[in-house]
């Protein structure tokens, strides 16, 4: 097999891959009642809380309207609020509420049996390859990026 047949086989798997991953994890979220706009929403607050709603859904990649909807939908649930931008009186930032918390709690477990599944068989040293190489190739992606 050459270099190209390669490229091109490792682009099919790394999709496959994700698409598999995330499906998994929408299995197990779905469990607990979480969709995965729910849990997208949840877990990128989470990893930083206080964006605005148009920097949040660029993070998520949906459209604005649709991560207002489910704002104002966990917002009604008592798990989110919004706050007022001190800098800019019409933007609102996203913030966690503390009812949040046992959500997230399902959420880093459904990772974690996630990730456990994934990573099955894996040694120390595999990880620390496929970790090393996956963060050469999202360096070399982001390039263009920023």
């Amino acid at each position: 097999m050459n270099q190209k047949d390669i490229a091109t086989q490792m682009s099919f798997e790394l999709h496959c891959v994700a698409r598999l991953a995330r499906r998994n994890f929408d299995r197990r979220a779905k469990e607990h009642g979480l969709s995965r706009a729910r849990w997208q929403l949840l877990w990128n607050l989470a990893k930083e809380e206080g964006l605005k709603q148009a920097e949040l859904a660029e993070r998520m990649d949906v459209a604005p309207i649709s991560l207002a909807r489910q704002v104002d939908s966990l917002e009604q649930e008592g798990l989110v609020e919004r706050r007022q931008d001190p800098g800019d009186r019409r933007c609102f930032r996203i913030y966690l509420t503390e009812a949040a918390e046992p959500a997230l709690e399902v959420l880093r477990g459904v990772a974690q049996e996630t990730r456990a599944q994934a990573l099955e068989g894996f040694s120390l040293g595999d990880l620390t390859q496929l970790r090393d190489l996956l963060k050469r190739l999202h360096d070399n992606l982001t390039r263009e990026e920023i």
